[in-house]
């Protein structure tokens, strides 16, 4: 059993639980023309496609794509002998179809059709389209993904590192990315030596446009607005770019300018039910033993072992996210030897919401909830409960704020040579500069503790009503008021340097040598003040009338309306202060922050091959990387103590202790990688990657810091809560094994079949240990602590099944229907670090089984349209988290219907509708077993107009 503090109650619902929110988004299908035959005729014939030299480049190499890569207009033979040009959606899946079938690697690809359109508004929503990525959503929106049930996924702008600021400083937050900036993303799911290290599961590359992918003078605009349901509101997008290229008397240049600026809103309801408790009749405290056998009597089920929930709740969340995004190139030829390109990248993400929570529990100090005598309860054959009526409730209602702020600048500078046709050398430099800051900000009420709460968990969405004697809408019906406060901010910095060299061989077995060299230097700075917590002299008088009837869109059973502390005012963090009478702001102690700083070293060789004169020509590559890491990571123990005064018997706050922790840790690791891919016909091949890899734990992982605070004597029993990280964490190293049979059928038709099976040492798990802890005062406490570990080992293998084609042979319109599916079957293993409980071995987190997607498109004529469906398996929420005692909290499968459709006026203007979520899906959490509900989420439905105009 576990007692949980109203601060951490309060916590966990406001957040929403949302680790398991879910919600998934897709914009048009873009713009897409049947061709005609009076069309410019394009180069390369439709039979055999092939990816230009840069879609070839891996992405770990400087050469990396930066534009259309192998997305040019193709040509197709018309039946009389005419070429055609292929444009739209057929191109685009024409192109990431090259992609894979010439990579040296195996890697899938997303190509956006046109300028500003990639297949999803948000980058992640895209990437699920792919077989083997699985996505995460916050509030709403695509925001992180795992590929092959792996989170550890290296993201790169061009083939560089890129990053958002936060407490983990490793990875970009893929939801601050306007997708309108970019032209393609590729994801290598194996890597090969000349890859940057630093993930498990895969790397994505996101792909920008340069000036010289064009022919010239290119202008490009577009405008959007979305209505979102559940918000009731409307939000705008716009998007343009700008390219030309000049030959001038110094050589050729381009510039190449873009913008994106996205304005969106979003509402969240949550119905949260707390965690389970147990009653055991045989509970080794005699103290807890004696009130689960009271209650065990009350409920009928003397000598029976149960669970029972520590009551429920709602949650309700409005927001607005806002990105600006600007993508600025310069590119030099001086000869036809020499190019050089500078780039600056610059993206501006804000989010805010503001939200409240109305919920029911014990009374204050009691454990557990108390069953009324004589109510009607259910049970699940498990002892599980599933319905009743407890006494002795207290409501509590909290409102908060939380607003964040990132800015990500990316300056780089590449210079290619070609000094002779069969070498190339190449030299990159960057500097990353990230910052983030965040508030959070919570007016918490408390009722008297004389409520009653009827709970019904069977359906699937939990309903439950409370009363009160004085009514939930009677401001009398709350005793005490409290405030909590959070302000952190983070900064990342990287200076990376590369020097890159390729030689080619002519009429040999031996294609090319390619070696390298790399030095990065990385530093993140994080800084939290904590909850600060302010018990408030009375109840605010600054409270409003919630109404509650259109919470779920009306479909939940729920207990009315109720009072809130404003809104209004809690939007503004200033306002709330001076509202409160709080004057000062949250301090930065030396326990609040923390600093890393990590060095790395590279150094690469890698050989590709061509052995075509075989009975089965086979090329590929074989290659090692080698890399020395020097990390530090600082940060504090605090301990603050409480103390009686001489002649005194109250405690009163004593003073606080820092002690610095930290480590350093210097090591190094040999990355061997051999790719192989055998042509068994000329549309069929196979391929076989075996390769290593590691990933280092992020800063939030390494945080040595930790803060103890002596509880009072009345909590002293009483199991307290804290968290922290592990500076001794090792990094994860994987062995991975990739086999994949390829059948290329057609220009848009491919059936391909992969396998994949990683071995992993020392993965990193999030676990609950217990620290008996004595103060100076002599008193000991015990504290459940949630940190980091590295578990002895962790396993993955799965296969991936994808298909595409467009079926031309249909007759008359019917010849524009095409179809993608794809399925991923992932199966993994690690030990729990549940200690007690029903689930004691888990699958890696946010790892579902199984995965598909479904994409339907029709293109003809004028026409362009599209709808995907996407589904997945349940999954691992988190192993323990706050609010979840010592189980693992799984999503319950889900899935959701996106559409679009899209009118090409003319070659040059195009307007398109779209629908997200249109199953208006439901996302479900549930502690361990399915009879424990957790959360039921809802999240808007989309309605887009998009106008675009090319030229």
């Amino acid at each position: 059993m576990f007692v949980r503090s109203q601060r951490e109650i309060a916590l966990r619902l406001l957040t929403g639980s949302s680790a398991a929110v879910l919600a998934l988004s897709l914009t048009p299908a873009a713009s897409a023309q049947d061709a005609t035959p009076a069309a410019p005729v394009a180069t390369a014939p439709a039979a055999e496609p092939q990816a230009t030299p840069d879609a070839q480049a891996t992405s770990g190499a400087v050469t990396a794509p930066s534009g259309d890569a192998g997305q040019p207009v193709e040509a197709a033979s018309a039946p009389g002998g005419e070429d055609i040009v292929v444009t739209g959606v057929r191109a685009s899946l024409r192109s990431a179809q090259a992609i894979k079938r010439n990579s040296d690697q195996i890697v899938d690809s997303i190509v956006a059709e046109d300028i500003g359109k990639l297949p999803d508004r948000n980058v992640a929503e895209a990437l699920q389209r792919i077989s083997g990525i699985q996505v995460t959503r916050n509030y709403g929106e695509g925001s992180s993904v795992a590929i092959r049930g792996l989170t550890q996924v290296r993201t790169e702008l061009n083939g560089r590192d890129i990053f958002t600021a936060s407490g983990t400083g490793t990875s970009l937050s893929l939801e601050d990315i306007p997708s309108e900036l970019l032209a393609g993303i590729d994801v290598y799911k194996n890597p090969s030596a000349d890859l940057i290290e630093d993930q498990l599961s895969g790397t994505i590359n996101l792909r920008t446009r340069k000036a010289f992918d064009f022919d010239g003078f290119k202008i490009s605009a577009g405008a959007a607005n979305t209505y979102y349901d559940l918000a009731r509101k409307s939000q705008p997008t716009a998007s343009v770019l700008l390219s030309d290229r000049w030959k001038t008397g110094i050589g050729e240049i381009g510039v190449l300018v873009s913008a994106s600026y996205q304005k969106t809103v979003f509402s969240q309801d949550t119905i949260s039910t707390e965690p389970f408790n147990t009653l055991d009749p045989n509970d080794p405290d005699p103290v807890v033993r004696a009130a689960s056998i009271a209650s065990l009597a009350t409920l009928g089920r003397t000598g029976q072992v149960t669970t029972l929930p520590r009551g429920t709740g709602i949650g309700q969340v409005n927001g607005a996210r806002r990105r600006f995004g600007i993508d600025a190139s310069l590119q030099w030829r001086p000869t036809d030897t020499l190019e050089f390109t500078g780039e600056l990248f610059r993206n501006d993400y804000k989010f805010r919401y503001d939200d409240f929570s109305y919920f029911a529990q014990p009374a204050e100090g009691a454990t557990n909830v108390s069953p009324l005598p004589g109510a009607p309860f259910t049970f699940a054959p498990n002892g599980d409960f599933q319905s009743g009526t407890f006494q002795n409730i207290r409501t509590a209602a909290n409102t908060s704020l939380e607003n964040r702020h990132s800015t990500t600048i990316d300056y780089s500078l590449n210079g290619k040579w070609r000094p002779t046709p069969n070498l190339t050398i190449t030299a990159d430099g960057q500097y990353v500069d990230s910052k983030t800051t965040r508030t959070r900000s919570i007016v918490g009420l408390n009722g008297a503790g004389n409520g009653t709460l009827t709970q019904d968990i069977t359906g699937d969405v939990p309903s439950f009503q409370i009363t009160t004697p004085q009514g939930l809408t009677n401001a009398a019906t709350y005793a005490s008021a409290f405030y909590l406060d959070n302000l952190n901010r983070s900064r990342g910095k990287d200076k990376t340097a590369r020097l890159d060299g390729e030689y080619k061989f002519d009429n040999s077995v031996l294609r090319s040598i390619k070696l390298g060299v790399r030095y990065a230097d990385r530093s993140n700075r994080y800084s939290d003040t904590g909850y600060r917590y302010t018990g408030l002299n009375s109840v605010p008088s600054q409270l409003e009338f919630a109404d509650f009837s259109k919470f779920f869109r009306g479909d939940a059973d729920l207990f009315g309306n109720a009072l809130l502390f404003s809104r209004g005012i809690t939007q503004d963090y200033d306002a709330t202060l001076a509202t409160l009478g709080i004057t000062t702001l949250p301090s930065y102690l030396p326990s609040s922050t923390t600093t890393q700083s990590q060095k790395t070293y590279t150094g690469y060789a890698t050989a590709f091959f061509n052995a075509a004169d075989l009975p089965v020509p086979i090329d590929g590559n074989i290659g090692v990387r080698v890399v020395q890491t020097k990390l530090a990571v600082a940060g504090f123990y605090q301990q603050t103590d409480l103390i009686t005064p001489p002649g005194g018997t109250a405690q009163v706050t004593g003073p606080t202790t820092f002690v610095a922790a930290g480590n350093k840790d210097d090591y190094t690791s040999v990355l061997p990688s051999l790719n192989v891919r055998a042509h068994l016909t000329e549309k069929l091949q196979l391929r076989l990657a075996l390769s290593k890899n590691i990933s280092r734990p992020d800063l939030n992982q390494l945080n040595p810091s930790l803060n103890i605070t002596e509880p009072g004597r009345a909590q002293i029993a009483q199991l307290q809560y804290t968290s922290g990280g592990n500076p001794d964490l090792k990094p994860m190293t994987s062995k991975n094994l990739d086999a994949s049979a390829e059948w290329y059928f057609a220009p848009t038709g491919s059936l391909t079949v992969a396998g994949f099976y990683k071995d992993i040492s020392d993965y990193i798990q999030t676990g609950i240990s217990n620290r008996a802890v004595t103060f100076t005062d002599g008193l000991t406490a015990n504290y459940s602590v949630t940190s980091y570990s590295n578990v002895a080992n962790a396993k993955v293998k799965g296969a991936e099944v994808a298909y595409q084609q467009f079926f031309d042979f249909l007759p008359g319109p019917l010849a524009g229907l095409g179809a993608q599916a794809n399925f991923t079957f992932v199966d993994s293993k690690a030990p729990s670090p549940a200690t007690e409980g029903p689930v004691r071995q888990l699958p890696l987190q946010g790892l579902s089984k199984y995965n598909y997607n479904l994409i339907g498109i029709y293109e003809r004529g004028i026409i362009s349209a599209r709808a995907a469906y996407n589904w997945r398996s349940k999954y691992l929420v988190t192993t323990s988290s706050n609010g979840s005692g010592n189980l693992p909290v799984f999503q319950k499968p889900s899935g959701q219907l996106d559409a679009s459709v899209t009118a090409n006026v003319t070659p040059h203007f195009s307007l398109t509708l779209a629908g997200v979520n249109l199953t208006n899906t439901v996302r479900s959490t549930f502690y361990g077993v399915t009879t424990r509900p957790r959360d039921s989420i809802m999240s808007d439905r989309q309605i887009t107009g998009i106008a675009r105009i090319t030229f």
